[in-house]
Parts: C-alpha cells; structure tokens; sequence
C-alpha cells in the first residue's frame, strides 16, 4: 500500500501548464512545483512566462522551461513538444488551462470573433491532448487535466458572461474529455476535467460590475474563489493517487451549480 506522501509526490515528473506564466494559470503551475514537478509553463506572452518561471524556480528548487505558445497556431504547438522532448525526453502531466472569453453584442456576435474562441479553447486544447496522448500511451502513464468552466454546465444571463463560444467551448471540453478518457484509460492515461466556477482573474476583470450581482444572487457562498482554492483539486487529479479516477469533472465553484 502506497503512503499518502508517495500517493502525491511528483518529484521527477514533468508538467506542462498552457497560460502558467500569470492568473490562474500561475497558480496551478506552483501547486505543481510544490509537489516536486519540473515544469513547462507556455503561453503568448513570453515575458511573463519567463519572470514567473525564474520565480518558481527560485522558490521552488524545480526546473522550469518557459515558451511562447500560440494554441491557435499548430506549428507552435508542435514546436514546444519537440522542445519539451528534447529537455526532458517526456511528459507526465498536461494541464490545458489557456482559453479566452471575447464578448461582443450576441446578436452582432461575429463569425470572427466565435472562430477565435472556438480555435484557442477547444480546437487548440484537443491539439494538446492529441500531441500528449501520443506520447502518454506510448510510455504508458499520463495526467491530463482539462480546465473547463461551470459555464459548460449552466446557461448565464447576458450581464454575467456574454460570450457563447467561450461556454459551448467550455461545454465542448468536457465531451472531448470523457470521450479520450475512454480512448486511453487502459493505457494507465487519465483525462479530467477541473470545473471552476468564479475566481479572481485577469478574464474575470471585464465581468467587474457584475461581481456583487454574483455574490449576492448566484454563489452561495457569497464570494469569488481565493488564489489557492482550485490547486488541491489540481494536485489531486495530476498525481498517481488519482489512478482510478478518469473522465470525471471536478466541480470548484461555491456551490452554483448545485441550486
């Protein structure tokens, strides 16, 4: 029987975290590092993946490979698994959390703008899935942790996320999830999905005036996620105590989806 410690411990693994260079996305990269993962942290904006990855690696003693990635861009995508092979010459842990929420009127919503969200959420996370898979199934044992949304489980008013793309990809999400975890489950490569519900975030900054209506009308608890609230979930569905688990969706959100 395995103790607890080892049940958690990554010490050795590689992780790679879409949008871990800030937000949320930071967040989910240093409960990672803290149970022992060398750590992949890629997203557009290079400069910040490279501040918070000298901090990681600062107080965290793990190696910490920052990239520029585009998920709306294959070639890029490609790039960093080549990258990531040639560093570490695997991949244990794939954490899909880079998305976007653009808003536009619903009825002047365009065909542009949907593409957009649709081809970096969806279209992008099943790229990363497809190029990890690859490599998970081969070495038999992988983590994949898909970050979807409560707004995949619930319809929202206009005044609260009006952005259609961004909850039918998040809907999407977990589809393709359950359906990879039955794909791979008996290659010992687990597929999840980590729901959040409302969390401070640079996405969450455009739904501001919103806040109070949320807190008052639709979390029961009465109050936004906290910083370290979403990395125990995270911890779990990443490490080798979450063997049995596949194809689940772990509900983070105060309690609105259950009303």
């Amino acid at each position: 029987m395995r103790t607890m410690k080892e049940l958690f411990d990554l010490s050795g693994q590689v992780a790679i975290v879409t949008g871990g260079g800030y937000g949320l996305g930071y967040q989910l990269a240093h409960a990672l590092g803290e149970a022992g993962a060398n750590l992949v942290i890629a997203a557009r904006k290079l400069d910040k993946c490279k501040a918070s990855a000298e901090i990681l690696e600062k107080e965290l003693g793990v190696k910490v490979l920052p990239a520029r990635l585009d998920l709306t861009q294959p070639a890029e995508i490609d790039a960093l698994f080549e990258r990531v092979q040639k560093e570490f010459g695997k991949v244990d842990i794939l954490v899909n959390n880079s998305g976007v929420a653009l808003v536009e009127p619903i009825f002047k919503f365009s065909l542009e703008t949907w593409r957009q969200v649709i081809d970096t959420n969806l279209t992008g996370l099943w790229l990363m899935c497809q190029k990890a898979g690859s490599l998970m199934t081969r070495q038999g044992y992988g983590r994949i942790i898909n970050i979807a949304s409560i707004t995949g489980l619930i319809g929202c008013p206009s005044d609260v996320v009006m952005s259609p793309p961004y909850n039918a990809s998040k809907a999407a999400v977990m589809g393709l999830t359950r359906d990879l975890a039955v794909k791979w489950a008996k290659k010992k490569v687990t597929v999840n999905a980590l729901v959040p519900g409302w969390f401070e975030s640079d996405m969450g900054e455009q739904n501001k005036p919103a806040h109070d209506k949320l807190n008052e009308y639709y979390i029961p608890m009465g109050r936004f996620g906290t910083d370290d609230e979403l990395k125990a979930a995270l911890l779990f569905l990443a490490s080798p105590g979450a063997s049995y688990v596949t194809g689940a969706g772990i509900v983070v959100d105060g309690g609105i989806t259950i009303q």
